[in-house]
């Protein structure tokens, strides 16, 4: 596939909310170019809200938003298998489909999730959702080193919309160096009567036990190195942004933490499109590097994120969508 006379192409693989937002601040910083967006999905499901519908502020469906309402993004339904070269220009592969070629390639493919929970997808959130209402007790059992993020943010919600229901999170397996987070995370969650603890008590009957999903690297991003400042990888003109780039950074594979990478690296490429080469500015989502952002996302994950900031979130996401 060949870009448009002139104009920068950039190919963008994954619907979720790296891919989105980055393709978002990119059209802000660079009117005049290409996008091309790689998703075997016929719709992005907006994640972060996720919590919102179970603390009932807005629907289930209310987060599901169709591409093809998308003007200014052309959408390739098939999901990328493999990378590769062709005339120097980084390409996308799908099982049977490509190559798709552009001047930049920005991976955002999410990471493999692994377990029999699915609450970041409409039908798994709500299937977990009618779990929740039937149950008296609702037990978070995170149990790996990188969990699949917004179970606290649930936790917190389901206590607000159900204050009758015992609500609780257990970290039965984590680093010692988490223990002076865990410890804050206690405090806070305490407050909101969300117990937060190591070892949840044994099940008994009308009581449900989630079992957090573990989060690993996308097997497309697998081999790649990623530069801690600006996410682009060992492959020039190659980025990678959200959850799978994360955890290679040593860091949860959390949204904000998508949000911030997203911005970054939209930064970056247009700033190389525009002038030639690379300039980033610390944004508001975090700092420029891996630990400045690591001390901002301490807060978050201590304090969870309360469900009117992921409203307003929400309202800003509706507004994006539209201008694409």
């Amino acid at each position: 596939m060949q870009s448009t006379l002139n104009v920068a192409r950039v190919v963008v693989v994954g619907g979720g909310i790296a891919g989105v937002y980055f393709i978002s601040r990119l059209l802000e910083l660079v009117k005049d170019v290409e996008v091309v967006l790689v998703e075997p999905e016929d719709h992005h499901f907006f994640v972060v809200g996720v919590p919102m519908a179970f603390g009932g502020l807005v629907d289930f469906q209310e987060l599901v938003f169709p591409l093809a309402a998308l003007r200014r993004v052309r959408h390739l339904k098939f999901g990328a298998a493999a990378l590769s070269q062709e005339k120097d220009r980084p390409c996308v592969r799908g099982a049977r489909e490509g190559p798709v070629c552009g001047d930049y390639l920005v991976l955002a493919p999410g990471a493999v999730k692994l377990g029999s929970v699915n609450y970041w997808t409409l039908n798994g959130a709500l299937e977990l959702y009618r779990k929740v209402v039937s149950a008296k007790v609702i037990r978070f059992i995170v149990s790996v080193f990188t969990p699949v993020g917004g179970f606290q943010e649930l936790a917190y919600a389901i206590k607000s919309r159900f204050p009758e229901k015992e609500v609780s999170v257990h970290v039965v397996y984590a680093s010692p160096d988490y223990d002076f987070l865990l410890d804050v995370q206690a405090s806070k969650a305490r407050e909101i009567g969300v117990e937060v603890s190591r070892d949840p008590p044994e099940w008994r009957q009308g009581e449900l036990h989630v079992s957090v999903p573990a989060a690993r690297v996308h097997p497309l991003a697998a081999n790649l190195e990623v530069a801690p400042t600006t996410f682009e990888t060992d492959i020039e003109r190659v980025y990678l942004i959200g959850d799978s780039s994360l955890i290679k950074l040593d860091l949860p594979p959390v949204g904000w933490g998508a949000l911030w990478q997203a911005t970054i690296a939209a930064q970056a490429v247009a700033s190389e499109i525009l002038k030639g080469y690379v300039e980033v500015e610390v944004d508001h989502w975090g700092g420029r590097d891996k630990d400045s952002f690591r001390n901002w996302l301490t807060y978050r994950m201590t304090t969870g994120t309360p469900l009117v900031h992921l409203r307003g979130l929400y309202d800003l996401w509706k507004r994006i969508i539209k201008n694409l």
